[in-house]
C-alpha cells in the first residue's frame, strides 16, 4: 500500500527543481519588496521612495534519497543518465552520469519553491511619520518527509527484501498554493536612543493542490518468493497490521490528462516582524541590525479534499499483485479505491469524508547584520522551523553567513548556508540595475559533483526610481533662505 505513495513522492522530489530564499540578497538594502517574505521590516530600510518587483524565482534542489554520479547542473544537458542496475556493475561509485541512490537507513525529503510575482513597496510620511506599504504576489510549493525508513533501499540495490520488516510511521505532507499579501511597516519607541521598527505582512492564502499521507504505527511488511514464471527478482510483498490516513486533493484532470487551474482551499497567514537598528537619522546606513521575525503563521482549509483512512484490514497483497500491476491508473482516488478493495473487499470503504486543513510552514527567522565601513556588510540568518499546526508544511532549517557590498546601482555578495545543519553549501549574488542573479549553492550549476544532488539558482527583474539617497533627499527639501 505504501510503496507507491513513497515512491511517487521520492520521485517528485527528485525531479522538481525547486525554491529557498537568497539570503545574500534579502539582506540588501535595496531588496525592497522581495525581502518582505523573509523580513517584513526589510523594505523600510530601502534607501529608495518607492520600488517594484516584475517576476523572481528562486530554484533550488535538494535531497538525500539519490544522485547524479560526476556531473554539473548545466553539464546535464544532451548527457546520456544512466540507472543504477548493481547486478550490471552501473553504479555511481564506479563511472559518470549514472541515476543512483544512497541507499541510508532512512531517507529526509524536503523541497520549496517560491516564485514572486508583480509586487510593489512605497513610503508614505503620515503626521510627519515615515511608513513603508507594499503588495506582493506569490506562487509557493512546499513538501517535507523526515527521515522516512527507507525501505525502498532493498530494491535499489537488487537485493531480496527481507522475509519480515517492520516499516516505522512516518509522515508526507505537501501543498500547492497562491499567495497575495500586504505589507506595513513603521516605527515604534520613539524615545528611545536606536531605532525600532515593527512590521507585518498580512496574507491571503489560495489552496491549489495538496496531499498529507500519515502512518500512526509501524506497518508489518512480509516478502515471500515469487510464483514460478513471475520475476524471480520481484519478492511478494504483502503489508499488515496497518494504520494509514491519506488526504488528498488535486488540480490535475485525469480525464483530459491536463492540469485545470482553480483554487480549492483559501486561509490566512501572517508574518511578523521587530527589528532594532543602531543608525545616525543624517545617513541611509545603520551600524548594527538586529531582527527577530515570525513567518508564515496560519493555514489554508481544504474544504472538499478527500480523505481515506486504512485501519487493519485485510493484508495487502502491494508487489505483484495483478489487481494493482496490471492496472494503468488515471488518478488517485482510482488507486485507493483498489487498495480499499483488497483491505477490506469494498472499495468506498476507505473513504471517510471531505476536507482537510494544512497548516503553512511556520518558522522563526533572526537575522544580525554588522556595518564594516562603507557598502560594506556582514550578515547572519537562522531559521529555525516551528510547525503550529499539527499538518503543517515544514521547511528546511538553515544557517547563513554572507558579506555583501552594497550600492545604489550595484551589489553583490557572498555566502556559506549549512541546510538542515548538516548539507555545507556556497554562493552570493549580483546585483545590477534590475537586474539580480545568485545562488546560494553556486558550485553544483557549473563544477562536476561526485554526487549532484542539490543545486541553487536565483533571477529577479525589478524597477527602481532614479537612484535615490539622504543627501539627494536633503538636496530636495524646500529651504526658507530669507529667514
Amino acid at each position: 500500500m505504501l510503496k507507491l505513495f513513497c515512491l511517487g513522492l521520492i520521485v517528485f522530489c527528485i525531479v522538481k527543481i525547486t525554491a529557498q530564499n537568497n539570503f545574500t540578497f534579502t539582506n540588501d538594502s535595496y531588496s525592497g519588496i522581495n525581502s518582505a517574505i523573509f523580513s517584513p521590516t526589510q523594505p523600510f530600510l530601502n534607501p529608495n521612495p518607492w520600488d517594484v518587483n516584475l517576476v523572481s524565482a528562486d530554484l533550488f534542489l535538494q535531497n538525500d534519497y539519490t544522485y547524479i554520479s560526476k556531473q554539473s547542473l548545466f553539464g546535464l544537458a544532451g548527457t546520456p543518465i544512466q540507472l543504477a542496475n548493481p547486478k550490471r556493475g552501473i553504479t555511481g561509485e564506479t563511472q559518470p552520469g549514472v541515476f543512483d541512490f544512497y541507499n541510508k537507513e532512512n531517507a529526509s525529503l524536503m523541497f520549496n519553491s517560491d516564485i514572486l510575482g508583480p509586487s510593489f513597496s512605497m513610503t508614505a510620511n503620515i503626521k510627519e511619520k515615515k511608513y513603508v506599504f507594499g503588495f506582493f504576489s506569490r506562487l509557493r510549493s512546499q513538501a517535507s518527509v523526515l527521515d522516512l525508513d527507507n525501505y525502498l533501499r532493498f530494491g535499489n540495490e537488487m537485493i531480496k527484501q527481507p522475509e519480515f520488516y517492520e516499516m516505522k510511521p512516518f509522515s508526507s505532507i505537501a501543498m500547492n498554493w497562491n499567495e497575495i499579501g500586504l505589507n506595513a511597516a513603521t516605527t515604534i519607541f520613539p524615545t528611545s536612543d536606536k531605532q525600532w521598527i515593527l512590521g507585518l505582512n498580512l496574507k491571503y492564502e489560495m489552496g491549489l493542490d495538496a496531499a498529507n499521507i500519515i502512518s500512526h504505527q509501524d506497518i508489518k511488511l512480509t516478502a515471500t518468493e515469487p510464483a514460478i514464471g513471475d520475476n524471480p527478482e520481484l519478492m511478494n510483498i504483502y503489508a499488515s497490521d496497518y494504520n494509514v490516513s491519506v488526504n488528498y486533493i488535486t488540480n490535475y484532470n485525469s480525464e483530459t490528462k491536463r492540469y485545470d487551474y482553480k483554487q480549492n482551499g483559501s486561509g490566512l497567514g501572517l508574518d511578523l516582524a521587530l527589528t532594532m537598528i543602531d543608525k545616525n537619522p543624517r545617513e541611509d546606513e545603520y551600524q548594527t541590525k538586529f531582527s527577530f521575525n515570525i513567518l508564515d503563521l496560519g493555514y489554508v482549509n481544504f474544504k472538499q479534499g478527500s480523505n481515506h483512512s486504512f485501519v487493519n484490514g485485510n493484508t495487502v497483497w502491494l508487489q505483484n499483485n495483478p489487481n494493482l500491476e496490471d492496472q494503468e491508473f488515471e488518478s488517485p482516488e482510482q488507486y485507493l479505491k483498489l487498495l480499499s478493495k483488497e483491505a477490506y473487499g469494498d472499495e468506498n470503504k476507505s473513504f471517510v469524508g471531505n476536507g482537510f486543513k494544512i497548516g503553512l510552514p511556520t518558522s522563526i527567522n533572526l537575522n544580525y547584520s554588522q556595518r564594516i565601513k562603507e557598502n560594506h556588510f556582514v550578515n547572519f540568518n537562522w531559521i529555525q522551523r516551528v510547525p503550529v499546526f499539527e499538518n503543517s508544511v515544514k521547511r528546511n532549517n538553515i544557517l547563513n553567513a554572507n558579506y555583501s557590498v552594497q550600492k545604489a546601482a550595484i551589489g553583490y555578495g557572498i555566502s556559506t548556508t549549512l541546510s538542515e545543519y548538516k548539507s555545507l553549501q556556497f554562493g552570493g549574488y549580483f546585483r545590477i540595475g534590475p537586474l539580480i542573479l545568485g545562488s546560494e549553492n553556486a558550485f553544483p550549476l557549473l563544477f562536476k559533483q561526485k554526487h549532484l544532488h542539490a543545486a541553487n539558482f536565483y533571477i529577479a527583474i525589478k524597477l527602481y526610481p532614479f537612484w535615490d539617497n539622504e543627501m539627494k533627499r536633503h538636496r530636495r527639501q524646500e529651504c526658507d533662505c530669507e529667514k
